[in-house]
């Protein structure tokens, strides 16, 4: 079955705190260039957490500035803006320690924050618009899966500009099931950090793309190597079916799934079909705009 099997509920006693509010800015995103983060975070990050040292020889993609209109929104020492018309507010949570009683292997992590989208312009999809803000060694000392995460993550970002695929792309670490697919890739900045974007579903077993459970995913590290980033958005794109019945119809130019009981080889042209067809879509033909998310994750600054 799919991620609705997952067993890694928390079971945690949230603590909400308070966020502070701005008005309504307009706020440029500086953004310093992949490279220079790529250096620091591997020089921030221990031997046990980090790659063996390397050093970056891509030139980095040309930086644009990102001017975004929004909501400025604070929690602890974490700030970001909230894009008009994605989501009504920002909420935050300090979220305790878990151990692997509570939360099985995948789930085990330090106390971190968990930012909630609250009134995101999707509703009741598989997925629930967070973003999680990790200590990064904590996290990778704690969890395997996260420590391996973080590597592959790097590796990304010593060459950005190199082919990204699912086979190398960094993959939620507190998820119990696998990443089907990665579509429209792209590795981008923050304010104090870089990562990398894709769309994506998980599950146990071959599963029907959807718009059900799709979702925008973006995996980062500050330029210090102390926090990593996680945040899972779920978005929908226009050729696919609203849920994961394979009965479902498919929209005029979808790609209709072969059936569970297909040969692997059709299961595989289906994915690389559906990848294809979301990676050649236009970004505003999604919902929310794939630039809208791009925004919102270039305004994150994490601050010590």
């Amino acid at each position: 079955m799919k991620l609705r099997s997952l067993g890694f509920v928390l079971g945690l006693l949230a603590v909400m705190l308070a966020c502070s509010f701005v008005g309504p800015v307009t706020t440029p995103v500086d953004q310093p260039s992949v490279e220079t983060i790529v250096v620091e975070t591997l020089q921030a990050l221990t031997p046990e957490t980090a790659a063996s040292p390397i050093v970056p020889t891509a030139t980095a993609p040309a930086t644009e500035a990102i001017t975004l209109t929004g909501t400025a929104v604070t929690f602890g020492n974490v700030s970001l803006v909230n894009p008009i018309g994605l989501a009504s507010n920002i909420s935050g949570v300090q979220v305790p320690a878990v151990g692997e009683a509570d939360g099985g292997p995948w789930g085990v992590g330090p106390a971190h924050i968990e930012l909630d989208l609250g009134g995101y312009l999707l509703q009741d999809k598989f997925h629930k618009p967070k973003i999680y803000i990790y200590p990064a060694q904590e996290f990778a000392a704690a969890n395997a899966g996260a420590a391996q995460n973080i590597i592959r993550l790097q590796t990304v970002l010593l060459n950005p500009a190199g082919p990204l695929s699912n086979d190398t792309l960094p993959n939620v670490p507190f998820f119990n099931a696998g990443q089907v697919f990665a579509a429209q890739t792209k590795v981008i900045q923050f304010k104090n950090g870089s990562g990398v974007r894709m769309l994506t579903e998980y599950a146990q077993y071959y599963a029907t793309i959807n718009n059900n459970d799709l979702f925008y995913h973006f995996q980062g590290l500050t330029s210090d190597g102390r926090y990593y980033i996680i945040a899972i958005l779920p978005v929908t794109a226009p050729m696919l079916a609203n849920d994961d019945n394979p009965e479902s119809p498919v929209p005029a130019g979808g790609i209709p799934f072969p059936g569970f009981d297909a040969p692997a080889s059709d299961l595989e042209a289906y994915y690389n079909n559906i990848t294809a067809a979301l990676n050649t879509a236009a970004p505003e033909t999604f919902n929310p705009t794939i630039n809208i998310l791009d925004a919102l994750i270039s305004s994150i600054q994490v601050l010590n």
